[in-house]
């Protein structure tokens, strides 16, 4: 960047290639701004999206005017899904603070903690199945919860995520 400032390199065109440095650094050194270009380009980052998460356009949302055109715009602008799959699902980070003598953390050793958990419902066994009855796959989704419309726009293309209207979001 510093090769191309305007102060150092005055010849035409150094000025214009130095903003352009500038642009790419501010992209890709924040991960949000970075997604939101790797998601819907140029489009996703420059104009009244620049900086700021689609929420200034004038008085009016940016989000909102897409809520207003495709009812309840998700996708990653600021509203958050997510995502339901068959199978185990990877839980938050657990955290223990645990004292530990010089020599247990220079030879290790054991200790025994102890891990609150919750337990499966005894009548359904997690599946949210009435008794007697077998959980079903939703048809619509296939289990996930969610369905996908993708949008073409003058902005670029979208993709609409929102809760499955068959099963209401359960799978």
């Amino acid at each position: 960047a510093r090769k191309y400032h305007p102060d150092v390199n005055k010849e035409a065109g150094a000025e214009e290639r130095f903003k352009e440095i500038n642009r790419a650094y501010e992209v890709l050194s924040e991960p949000e701004i970075r997604a939101r270009y790797d998601r819907f380009g140029e489009a996703g980052v420059s104009g009244a999206g620049a900086g700021s998460g689609f929420s200034d356009f004038g008085d009016v949302g940016f989000a909102d005017i897409f809520e207003s055109f495709f009812g309840g715009f998700a996708g990653g602008m600021g509203t958050r899904t997510q995502a339901r799959s068959k199978g185990p699902v990877r839980g938050d980070d657990l955290r223990l603070d645990l004292k530990l003598e010089f020599r247990e953390a220079v030879f290790g050793g054991e200790k025994e903690i102890r891990i609150p958990h919750l337990e499966h419902c005894t009548v359904c066994n997690g599946s949210g199945a009435k008794p007697g009855t077998r959980p079903r796959t939703c048809s619509t989704c296939n289990g996930t919860g969610q369905v996908r419309r993708a949008t073409r726009t003058p902005f670029g293309s979208f993709t609409q995520v929102s809760a499955c209207p068959t099963c209401n979001g359960e799978g």
